[in-house]
């Protein structure tokens, strides 16, 4: 099946709804869905057909659900590039990903011009707000002179939708390689997991040129209510987030970790009626006890943790409405996908202790393109060995503890970062803290934690070592605290403890 049969059936059962509402404009089913038709004629127009490789690089906006719609009713595949990337990583994954055209905004031609520079197969540049030039071509332009192309492709289930780049926190980034089915059922067993019992409206401020946009306007297609909708950021900025869930009383926020610790801390939050505000969808790392606790108590709503990564399409585990709600758990796995908890030996291991989390499903991806020897690694005996740590509870609740490239072993002892920065952040002159391995003469390795203090507040690296030997067992605590302004983090989110390494 094609992918864009699922818009094509939520508006044959319920007609034209809202979809999206962005930048205080309404933006209906129909209208989206016929500005993708219109704009996959045009884009047939420049011979982009099945198989080719359409890379999407654009912030938040209505548009992007747009080509992700146009590209898919040709056959043709989603190469998505967070707008925020640098030139180079962007010209890395255009060159890498054989990509046939660019679809863009004028805001960031001249970086996507830069790093296309002698790369043959880019044949064309759609740009939003753009004028036709040479080899570039305006979007809304070339929307208006097409007339929407009526029949979509038909796909095979494992035909190549989507390949999404991934961060490339431990190197170069790797095309994972998803399938029409890998998207299709992962928006299914998510949505029945959710179990969500009336319509949300939903705010959204993640990138959506990213696995998770693709999810939003996936799940949102199977949102069996008529009156479910997004309301659409830019980027992420605090202030609007609490402007827009007050005006369209928003029901559900969607973010990572670092975006619940700005907004928990800011001085706007006071400024505006938040009362709507249900539940919360928290992922990309761990939620640590002390801030599970003090949004959901500010806040007055739940938050549900939830595990999944890009070779997974992207949904592994969630908590959800009508199950016990764990401390520190991302839940059971969603209908269909099995996890195991494997040892170094790819043995599995029993109840409650810690190894590699391993996934099995039809939500697991083909592999990476072009990279045989990385995709057969990483698929071993029929399982995605994820390179996460955690563990499964007798109920079958999975823990995420730590990435197995950040595991220390000193002395003998394996420790996990994130215990000790669990303990570390409930500080209360800590906003945030990241604990990594050093060398060590006499034990081989040694913790040091990197610090980000309260605002206005004094703390020294003797101060930070007794608090954490009065908590854990004190081989476990840091022997070195290095304390900085910000926490280097990737586009999502998460703290990048390669560029920490690179600082010691």
């Amino acid at each position: 099946m094609n992918l864009v049969k699922l818009s094509e059936e939520r508006i044959a059962k319920f007609g034209e709804t809202n979809s999206l509402v962005y930048q205080d404009e309404t933006y209906t089913t129909t209208r989206i869905y016929e500005m993708s038709c219109r704009l996959a004629a045009g884009l047939k127009s420049l011979g982009v057909g099945r198989g080719d490789h359409v890379v999407v690089s654009m912030p938040n906006s209505p548009e992007v659900f747009a080509c992700f719609g146009a590209i898919w009713r040709i056959g043709a595949v989603i190469v998505p590039i967070m707008f925020l990337l640098g030139e180079d990583e962007t010209r890395y994954i255009l060159d890498h990903s054989d990509a046939k055209m660019v679809i863009t905004s004028q805001d960031l031609l001249e970086k996507i011009d830069k790093a296309r520079e002698g790369i043959e197969h880019i044949h064309n540049v759609v740009v939003l707000n753009g004028e036709n030039q040479g080899d570039r071509v305006g979007f809304h332009g070339l929307v208006d002179a097409n007339d929407p192309l009526e029949m979509a492709e038909e796909m095979d289930d494992h035909d190549i939708a989507l390949m999404i780049y991934t961060s490339g926190t431990t190197g170069r980034p790797k095309g994972v390689m998803l399938s029409h089915n890998n998207l299709h059922t992962n928006a299914v067993a998510t949505w029945n997991a959710a179990k969500t019992d009336k319509p949300d409206v939903t705010i959204l401020c993640l990138p959506l040129a990213h696995s998770f946009g693709v999810v939003v306007m996936n799940a949102g297609n199977v949102v069996p209510f008529k009156d479910s909708y997004g309301v659409l950021l830019t980027w992420f900025d605090p202030e609007e987030v609490f402007r827009l869930i007050e005006k369209y009383r928003a029901t559900n926020f969607i973010g990572v970790p670092t975006m619940y610790q700005i907004m928990l801390h800011h001085p706007a939050a006071e400024k505006y009626d938040l009362s709507s505000l249900v539940k919360c969808t928290i992922s990309a790392a761990p939620v640590t006890e002390e801030l599970y606790k003090s949004f959901t108590k500010k806040f007055d709503c739940r938050m549900y943790e939830a595990y999944g990564l890009t070779e997974a399409s992207p949904s592994v585990a969630l908590c959800r409405p009508g199950l016990p709600l764990k401390k520190g758990s991302t839940g059971v796995p969603i209908p269909g996908v099995e996890v195991k908890i494997f040892d170094l030996e790819d043995k599995e291991l029993p109840v409650g202790e810690q190894g590699e989390i391993v996934v099995k499903g039809p939500n697991v991806m083909i592999g990476y393109y072009k990279q045989p020897k990385e995709t057969q690694e990483t698929l071993r005996n029929g399982w995605l060995h994820t390179g996460d740590v955690g563990y499964v509870d007798k109920d079958g609740y999975l823990f995420i503890t730590d990435r197995i490239k950040d595991l220390v072993i000193k002395g003998g002892y394996n420790i996990y970062p994130s215990e000790i920065e669990g303990y570390l952040e409930k500080h209360p002159l800590i906003a945030e803290v990241a604990v990594i391995g050093i060398p060590d003469e006499k034990y081989g390795e040694a913790l040091m934690a990197f610090v980000v203090r309260m605002p206005g507040e004094e703390l020294v690296e003797s101060e930070v070592i007794d608090y954490a030997t009065s908590k854990i067992t004190p081989y476990k605590a840091p022997s070195k605290v290095k304390f900085v302004d910000t926490l280097p983090k990737s586009l999502v989110g998460k703290i990048l403890k390669k560029e920490l390494r690179k600082m010691v």
